[in-house]
């Protein structure tokens, strides 16, 4: 799969030094690229550090729809927990994509309905794979929450370039605890096989979001019957709706330790 790639620079304001949490606020346009995708243009912020030592393509939770503007200012989802650490990301290192949703996914009010489990939306995550395989490798897809249910959909849907060399999953909805509830597991429509390769959960003991709780990833470890990563961290139990990115749901207090976490573990699967 190849991608016809449209470059639009934008003013960037650089990356935060190491161990800074998030970008000023009043950073407002950043690098923007767009891959194409079944005749669309994914719109994506894309942060390259000099000399990438991976990438790493960060799928918000969520409606996913970030509404980035073509200079590059993200217009929804700014406080997702993978939104606003994507420059930690990048100052450890690694080429760091934050896509949107294809334009033809969105609606006038949101977007259409069970996108993140249809084949349009994995073919579309697939090409940004490929794309960041162009910039360093290895790629590894970080997912958050909702986001969970189109890394699932991606794997199910993508083959060669376009298949991650590894997955993160962050507090993330992995098993159905509800009548209909989008999981990872449905979006692989229930077959482990397809989720064989390297693989980390991270959630938090204090989420108390009832479609991401830690029980779950037990659950889920044993459904899978391969070798998954976990790591459960404590901290803050956060402020607000326990399923929103100021919860403990959404590591609040916790951004440098969850990106120390998951890049280490990207350096581990490099050295392998």
């Amino acid at each position: 799969m190849r991608a016809r790639i449209r470059f639009r620079f934008a003013v960037w304001l650089g990356l935060v030094v190491a161990g800074a949490a998030t970008a000023p606020a009043d950073v407002a346009a950043e690098p923007v690229v767009e891959v194409a995708s079944r005749g669309q243009a994914i719109r994506a912020l894309l942060l390259r550090p000099e000399r990438p030592r991976g990438s790493v393509v960060l799928l918000a939770g969520g409606l996913g729809r970030l509404d980035i503007t073509p200079d590059g200012t993200i217009q929804a989802l700014r406080n997702n927990q993978l939104v606003r650490t994507r420059h930690v990301y990048a100052a450890a290192g690694f080429a760091t994509l934050v896509p949107d949703v294809a334009p033809d996914l969105k609606t006038a009010d949101g977007a259409v309905r069970g996108y993140r489990w249809a084949a349009e939306h994995g073919a579309d995550l697939a090409a940004l794979v490929a794309y960041m395989r162009t910039i360093s490798q290895p790629v590894v897809v970080v997912a958050t929450s909702r986001g969970a249910v189109s890394a699932g959909t991606l794997l199910r849907e993508s083959a060669g370039a376009g298949r991650p060399d590894g997955m993160v999953l962050t507090a993330p909805m992995l098993m159905p605890t509800e009548h209909r509830q989008p999981s990872f597991f449905s979006a692989v429509r229930g077959d482990p096989g397809v989720a064989l390769l390297p693989l980390l959960v991270v959630g938090h003991v204090r989420d108390t979001c009832r479609v991401t709780l830690p029980a779950s990833v037990l659950a889920f470890r044993q459904w899978h019957g391969g070798a998954v990563d976990v790591i459960l961290l404590d901290g803050p139990e956060g402020i607000g709706d326990p399923c929103e990115a100021r919860a403990a749901h959404g590591f609040a207090g916790l951004d440098d330790e969850v990106v120390a976490r998951v890049t280490r573990w990207i350096d581990a699967l490099a050295a392998r």
